[in-house]
């Protein structure tokens, strides 16, 4: 589908979920009215940038400002007042997406942080790019326009940048991070749940804070292993540990949790692999999905199939030619439902 009409499609959606009503019942319109093509040029040439496609596509086709991530796309005249830095830095080669060593970026991130005067430090950061939305408190999100980035999506928080370990790069291209953005809105609005991405391990396993890992992912492993049938899971929680370390540390291996406040009540993993490109998947990249599991008390509310629309997505992106599954008689529902097909040339040798 063409990612402005599955933008269009995904509002729609969200809409019909209640997603346009207020506390009072009323109801409001999802996209401001569309901006004309020679609006944004004339914006453009303001801000000395040239918008990527898909965003210009959504001011004309779409609105001038309206549902996204988050707090929503900013309209043009917001963008010119939350952007005073663009039409001075037009000249700055940009930073995000500039192959910026680690070492580079944690002296940058650390003189930046210890600077009286931040803005030539912020104008280095954004160079390159025009806000055009906020995530909320002190952070920004940024479209890059130009350099390797051009096209990406970055959320920056000038309070905290020696919180990024890495140089910031490209992200999600705007469709992707809309698509998700809509997807994340829908996912709360119909079950009341955020879905976050895990791709680190936490050493101490204490805490939920963005990509670090708990001991609950554990305890939900163990869960899904007994109600298959595995009576002795319980005693597999250090290689289950010790998995999760080495997988995260090494990124063949990433999950999806879902989230019900501050409890993590569903998670599907991949781990990646590879084999000789081939015809039928000429990258060679393969997904092998697993940790499909949702708390009994939230079943039957099409978690789980968000959950794995969130690894579809994901393992298309990336180049995953296709995804394995050895699916219970229950799960095998689920996973036709999604699109998944048998093969039954599939064999395997038992060494344990």
């Amino acid at each position: 589908m063409d990612a402005i009409a599955e933008i269009r499609a995904l509002a729609e959606e969200y809409a019909m979920c209640g997603g346009n009503e207020r506390s009072d019942g009323t109801k409001f319109e999802l996209f401001a009215p569309p901006a004309t093509v020679e609006q944004v040029r004339a914006f453009e040439q303001e801000m000395h940038i040239t918008l990527p496609n898909d965003f210009v596509r959504y001011l004309t086709e779409l609105g001038n400002g309206g549902i996204g991530p988050d707090y929503g796309i900013w309209s043009l005249d917001k963008m010119r007042e939350n952007n005073p830095y663009a039409p001075k830095i037009g000249d700055l080669l940009p930073m995000i997406g500039g192959g910026l060593s680690a070492e580079a970026w944690k002296a940058f991130a650390q003189e930046a942080e210890a600077a009286e005067d931040e803005e030539p430090f912020e104008q280095r950061l954004v160079a390159g790019g025009i806000f055009i939305s906020t995530p909320g408190c002190t952070m920004d999100t940024l479209l890059m326009c130009k350099g390797a980035a051009a096209g990406g999506v970055v959320t920056i928080d000038f309070d905290f940048l020696s919180y990024y370990d890495k140089p910031m790069e490209r992200s999600f291209s705007f469709a992707d991070w809309m698509i998700e953005g809509l997807h994340d809105k829908i996912a709360y609005r119909k079950n009341g749940i955020y879905i976050n991405q895990v791709t680190r391990y936490n050493e101490n396993g204490l805490g939920m804070a963005g990509e670090k890992l708990t001991d609950l992912l554990i305890e939900l492993r163990i869960a899904q292993l007994i109600e298959e049938g595995d009576v002795n899971a319980a005693t597999l929680a250090p290689e289950i540990r010790a998995f999760y370390e080495r997988a995260f540390g090494n990124g063949t291996f990433r999950m999806w949790i879902a989230m019900s406040g501050r409890n993590v009540i569903g998670t599907v993993g991949l781990t990646l692999t590879e084999k000789p490109p081939y015809s039928a998947n000429p990258t060679g990249k393969i997904g092998v999905l697993s940790s499909m599991y949702i708390a009994p008390e939230f079943r039957r509310r099409g978690i789980a199939k968000c959950l794995l629309g969130y690894v579809i997505r994901w393992a298309r992106r990336n180049g995953i030619g296709t995804i394995h599954i050895t699916a219970s008689e229950q799960g095998m529902k689920l996973y036709e439902s999604c699109g998944f097909t048998h093969n039954e040339r599939f064999m395997k040798y038992d060494l344990l």
